[in-house]
């Protein structure tokens, strides 16, 4: 409350959205001037200097910096100064605010972000798995436990702020998540990428993300008109109807891309209609990846059996097997339904070091009975080749 009676004097490079000046933001102690002009920010750095003097404080200068946003593809010759006290504000082309790193360097806005979000991520997941070494294995729940509460608050940070990001950021969230989910399913990086999912229940970070910034939509649209992030969706909305890049088409692309539509001019109905498409999306999208693949058939069409009922298996929960609690007897039921098994269908699919050509399906034969190929199904139930096994 302190800081409600700060002003800045009107400017005439003041930042516009529709017809309402923002010239500055607060949150608590952190302070944003805005401003598309030098002579323009000097001007409020002064307003704030005189409005911190008349109430006894004083801007603190080591943590005091100007950022240089620039247009697409153009170029700003960074030849001002700033002052407050007299003292030269430094000029720094990466700047935290508000928990969200901004960049003005070359390329997306948000790639400083999204390399922060992913490095926490990854530091989050290996204090989760040193913790092994005093405890022992972490069994797959509590490992998807500890993911909820310590590793996906960093992949989703400022998610409502930066949407889903672009292929390449949103890479480095992924790789965090996917390292994390084979580490506790127990299964090599070559896996199946759907399976984390179907076999965890989690969803993968770029539906996880499209959901919450949706969320976030129907928040803002349920705003007072007046508010500023009201203004904002509004500006941003009309930028998209125009053709025009932000983060409403960013937003419209990435539905657009999972196969739901989100229309130009939203309601507040027609985006919480939204959420069980989106839920419906996923699961044929999982699904689709694992009736393709035929590494995993034997999950095709796989069945629940309850009270002498059989039901057809959800596509995506947190399975049973994965609760045996002997880890040995865990991984190796984990490693056969899932295909990353030392069986000769999966080991020859690759070239190694010693055979450098692939080996076709058909001459993936058993080691023991030559007979047919070794899967799961024929080392478990057909090869009686073996009198030991």
């Amino acid at each position: 409350l302190y800081i409600s009676d700060f002003r800045t004097r009107a400017h005439r490079d003041d930042i516009l959205l529709s017809d309402t000046v923002v010239a500055h933001l607060e949150h608590a102690d952190d302070i944003a001037l805005c401003s598309t002009s030098a002579e323009g920010l000097q001007a409020k750095l002064n307003d704030l200097a005189v409005w911190a003097s008349q109430n006894q404080m004083k801007v603190n200068l080591r943590k005091t910096a100007v950022m240089i946003l620039r247009r697409p593809r153009t170029k700003i010759s960074v030849a001002h100064s700033f002052h407050i006290y007299g003292e030269e504000l430094r000029i720094v082309t990466e700047q935290p605010y508000v928990g969200i790193k901004f960049s003005s360097a070359p390329g997306n806005m948000w790639d400083a972000h999204f390399s922060a979000c992913a490095a926490r991520a990854r530091r989050a997941a290996n204090v989760t798995f040193f913790v092994e070494s005093h405890t022992g294995a972490l069994p797959p729940w509590e490992g998807r436990l500890l993911y909820s509460a310590q590793v996906d608050p960093h992949l989703i940070w400022g998610c409502e702020v930066t949407g889903v990001g672009t292929t390449s950021q949103l890479s480095q969230l992924e790789d965090v998540q996917h390292t994390y989910l084979r580490r506790i399913l127990g299964l090599q990086s070559r896996s199946q990428l759907c399976i984390l999912f179907t076999e965890t229940g989690l969803w993968p970070i770029k539906f996880r993300r499209i959901a919450l910034q949706l969320r976030y939509l129907c928040y803002t649209l349920a705003l007072p008109p007046t508010h500023l992030a009201a203004i904002a969706l509004r500006e941003t909305m009309s930028a998209a109807s125009n053709g025009l890049g932000g983060w409403y088409s960013d937003l419209q692309r990435a539905t657009q891309n999972i196969g739901i539509g989100l229309p130009v001019n939203p309601s507040l109905e027609s985006v919480a209609a939204l959420e069980p498409k989106l839920k419906t999306a996923l699961y044929v999208h999982l699904q689709g990846l694992v009736t393709a693949s035929t590494k995993l058939d034997l999950l095709h069409g796989r069945s629940v059996f309850s009270s002498n009922i059989i039901t057809k298996s959800p596509v995506m929960e947190f399975r049973a097997y994965l609760r045996v609690a002997n880890r040995t007897h865990r991984q190796a039921l984990t490693q056969l339904l899932l295909s990353d098994h030392c069986l000769a269908i999966e080991m020859l699919r690759r070239p190694s070091r010693s055979r450098s050509l692939l080996t076709p399906r058909v001459l993936r034969l058993c080691r023991f009975c030559l007979a047919d190929v070794e899967d799961p199904i024929h080392a478990l139930f057909v090869c009686t080749a073996s009198q030991d096994l």
